[in-house]
């Protein structure tokens, strides 16, 4: 059943025990505004890309192909959740994705003192947040002239390629990783091309043996959907702002 609470308390019920809430720094919240622009900018070329492609089908044979289906160009729509309302992967999936990250991702954000990592796949717009700055590429799809981060240099470049490196590892599509950013713990987004949803693992140090199988929860946005996966890992599903 679905209850009326608004985000902090939502923090609240994950964070039972004191599990702890790290801190992301002074400019955290504006070096996320900035990238969330810049990957909203990419989504938009991505419509046109999608519409692009669906026209072409539609001329070569006929119909419409939906993407993933075979056959035609775009997103493998095979690749998301779809178990529930909102959808979530089946349990034996976010096992697995766990088992991944947990040895191959998480000691390498630590290491690093990694508080923000958003790789968008496209050119020029890569954000990095670690325990020697923030930093940003000042192409024009990923910067804006007042955004204060400074372009990549030898040493955040060489870190950034240690956690994309690790990603590709672990075999988990992972495109942003957040600590303290998207409420307790380390978060790792999964990509995709939903503009209705956005999901990703968390690692919540601390979380209690007794903790709920599920927390749900109405937002003003829409219904957030937190699936105790295993441990410290939980799994969320919540409206794509």
């Amino acid at each position: 059943m679905s209850v009326q609470i608004d985000d902090d308390d939502v923090v609240a019920r994950l964070r039972a025990g004191d599990p702890g809430y790290p801190a992301s720094g002074p400019d955290a919240r504006r070096t996320l505004a900035a990238a969330r622009r810049a990957l909203r900018r990419r989504r938009g070329r991505q419509v046109v890309g999608i519409v692009a492609a669906l026209l072409v089908g539609l001329a070569a044979a006929g119909q419409v192909r939906l993407p993933g289906t075979g056959g035609g160009t775009g997103y493998d729509t095979a690749a998301r959740p779809d178990q529930g309302d909102p959808p979530v992967y089946p349990h034996a999936r976010m096992l697995d994705d766990v088992a991944r990250l947990a040895p191959h991702v998480l000691p390498v954000a630590d290491d690093l003192g990694l508080t923000l990592y958003i790789d968008d796949s496209g050119p020029g717009c890569r954000v990095f947040t670690w325990s020697q700055g923030a930093f940003r590429d000042r192409d024009a799809d990923c910067a804006n002239a007042g955004d204060p981060e400074p372009p990549f240099d030898a040493a955040s470049d060489a870190a950034f390629g240690r956690v994309t490196t690790a990603i590709g590892r672990s075999g988990v599509d992972v495109d942003r990783i957040e600590k303290g950013g998207w409420g307790p713990g380390t978060s790792f987004h999964l990509r995709d091309s939903s503009w209705q949803w956005n999901w990703y693992y968390s690692y919540v140090p601390n979380t209690p043996a007794d903790a709920p199988p599920e927390v749900r929860t109405d937002t003003n946005l829409g219904p957030r959907r937190q699936v105790h996966v295993t441990g410290d890992w939980w799994f969320t599903v919540e409206p794509d702002d």
